[in-house]
Order: structure tokens, then sequence, then C-alpha cells
């Protein structure tokens, strides 16, 4: 894996997408304070599937509460990291 925390993978796959500077969010700050109304289902969509290239996961929209977890950084740090938790737990037990 990457030598970049999840954090900062995540800044910087968002600056891809998003074109912002995204250092000056605080990562508990809610992603449609910050992009207004341009965070729309569709961005909400982008965002998660440029997440799911970079970490190499899979978002399931049924079971995994997008809403909650793709609302600020923090919540998607913690998400990705359980993700990637899961894969390793998987991965050792096949």
């Amino acid at each position: 894996m990457n030598h970049l925390s999840i954090e900062q993978r995540i800044r910087q796959t968002l600056g891809q997408l998003l074109g912002e500077h995204v250092d000056a969010i605080d990562k508990r700050d809610s992603f449609r304070d910050f992009l207004g109304e341009r965070f729309d289902s569709l961005m909400a969509v982008e965002v998660i599937t440029a997440i799911e290239g970079c970490f190499d996961i899979e978002v399931d929209y049924l079971s995994d509460d997008v809403r909650f977890w793709f609302e600020t950084l923090e919540k998607m740090e913690q998400f990705v990291g359980q993700k990637l938790e899961d894969q390793l737990t998987l991965q050792a037990t096949e």
C-alpha cells in the first residue's frame, strides 16, 4: 500500500476529482457545507467511485450507509480503514 495515510490519500483523490484545495476542509466538516449545491447525488457517486478506485475497495450502496460514511473526511477515513481491515482479515483466512 502507498506510504501516504488514508486521510492524505482521500484528500489527494478528492482534490483530483473536485479540483478544489481540499486541504482547507476540516476533517469534521460536511462536504455539503464545503461544496454547497455542487455536492449533489451525482457528485456523491463520483466521490464514492473515486474512493473505491483509490483504495481498491467496494462500497455496497444497500448495506453501507453511504449518506453517513461519506459525509465528512473523518467518517470516510474510518470507513475506508474498516474496509481495508476487513480485506486483510479475509486474505488471512484464505
